[in-house]
């Protein structure tokens, strides 16, 4: 019978760091995701908020109403360009997340190949075994016929 892989138990515990990373990973694409989301509805009522101007512009608008409209441009802008910055942090962060990822799934990988080297060895130790208990059984038969 053969021998557990002795390292059986580091597997485990890699494969179990490989999922906490992938989960981890997984969450921070998804806040990016949502980060992006945001912008791209930020960036909407931007456009929406600009054509307004225009209109308001094109059946002359009072004063107040363009100052309040610039005004509030201008705080969307500056809103804007805020989630940008989170924006690239976010990527950043998951950029970072997808490095820790490779690097346990190569880590779980290293492991799997050593146990796969190893199931492979006992599996020849094993046949080898077999061949020559077939061979001790031929000779033994073969000096009986004689």
């Amino acid at each position: 019978m053969a021998r557990p892989f002795k390292l059986e138990a580091v597997l485990t515990h890699r494969q179990h760091q490989e999922e906490s990373a992938r989960k981890v990973f997984a969450d921070a694409a998804r806040e990016l995701s949502r980060a992006r989301q945001v912008l791209t509805d930020m960036e909407k009522v931007r456009a929406q908020y600009r054509r307004a101007m225009r209109l308001k512009q094109d059946n002359n608008g009072s004063a107040m109403e363009f100052i309040l409209y610039t005004r509030y441009l201008a705080r969307l802008a500056s809103e804007i360009n805020e989630q940008q910055h989170t924006i690239e942090t976010l990527a950043a962060n998951k950029e970072e997340k997808r490095m820790v990822l490779m690097t346990a799934l190569k880590d779980r990988k290293v492991i799997e190949k050593l146990k796969e080297r190893y199931l492979a060895d006992e599996e020849k130790k094993e046949r080898d075994m077999e061949q020559k208990l077939v061979n001790d059984v031929a000779i033994s038969r073969f000096q009986r016929k004689q």
